[in-house]
């Protein structure tokens, strides 16, 4: 196919096939440049081996690769998230877990991440409040390795424990259990939009509750007296969600919504 020798960044930025945000993102990863410096310098002209590079990275987002595994990264609290294949591409949503936590937790409270992934959510919270002692868990080797690497590379001191869930956690517990678990139905169409993502990570295999029930069910052994569960769910499964909490003698069980007003945080106290 016919390209033009001389492109610049200005023109790429006017490339309209895919979102504009994420062919910003595209372009900082080919140049290396911030986003500042992108448009201060947006007469720049690639040279052939960076527009072909764009070229073909901007092949595999159309083809419906996901951006963060093409670059390598995930922005979560404005911070920079290493992912891979291995783990779950940090959603916004998610952030409304960590400020709920953040809400909620005491000068120096013991907070456990169940199913850390990325280890966005145990690393921010460590970040945001160092006083803070954070555990997070992954049954997954590699997965716990990608979470270790980012708290490494963000100067995060966290524990990480190799752990099925609560498995490995012995008689500890906490005032704060956070998790964003597998919570979509196995035959939900969305999972085919999500292929690239790592299945386990986003669905039990079956009605999406099944992982959210472990949690739930096992919280009370884990939890100090007065602390407090919070799991990230479904947009659909708020009122089961709620009654599985209730169920488990949790107390103050609330819903709250996320940014599009659609019921996704759940939490209770002990």
């Amino acid at each position: 196919m016919y390209r033009r020798l001389s492109v610049s960044l200005r023109d790429l930025l006017r490339e309209n096939t895919i979102d504009r945000v994420d062919n910003r993102v595209l372009l900082m990863h080919i140049t290396g440049f911030n986003h500042a410096k992108l448009i201060a310098y947006d007469d720049y002209i690639l040279d052939s081996a960076q527009l072909e590079r764009y070229h073909q990275l901007l092949t595999r987002v159309k083809n419906g690769e996901p951006l963060a595994y093409i670059v390598g990264y995930k922005e979560f609290y404005s911070r920079q998230f290493k992912v891979t294949p291995d783990t779950l591409i940090p959603r916004p949503e998610t952030e409304l877990l960590v400020e709920q936590a953040l809400e909620k937790a005491p000068s120096g409270a013991k907070i456990l991440d169940l199913g850390t992934g990325s280890g966005c959510i145990a690393i921010t919270l460590k970040l945001e409040r160092p006083n803070l002692s954070v555990i997070a868990v992954d049954k997954f080797a590699a997965t716990l390795e990608i979470a270790r690497r980012n708290a490494a590379n963000l100067h995060a001191e966290i524990e990480l424990v190799y752990s099925d869930w609560y498995s490995e956690l012995e008689a500890r517990k906490f005032d704060i259990i956070v998790s964003n678990p597998p919570y979509i139905e196995h035959n939900d169409q969305h999972l085919e939009a999500l292929s690239f993502e790592p299945q386990a990570a986003l669905t039990d295999f079956a009605d999406g509750l099944s992982c959210i029930r472990n949690i739930v069910n096992l919280s009370q052994r884990y939890l100090l007296p007065d602390g407090w569960l919070m799991i990230e769910h479904g947009y659909n499964q708020g009122a089961t969600v709620r009654e599985i909490f209730i169920n488990n003698g949790l107390s103050e069980v609330v819903t709250v919504r996320d940014y599009a007003d659609l019921e996704r945080i759940t939490l209770g106290k002990k």
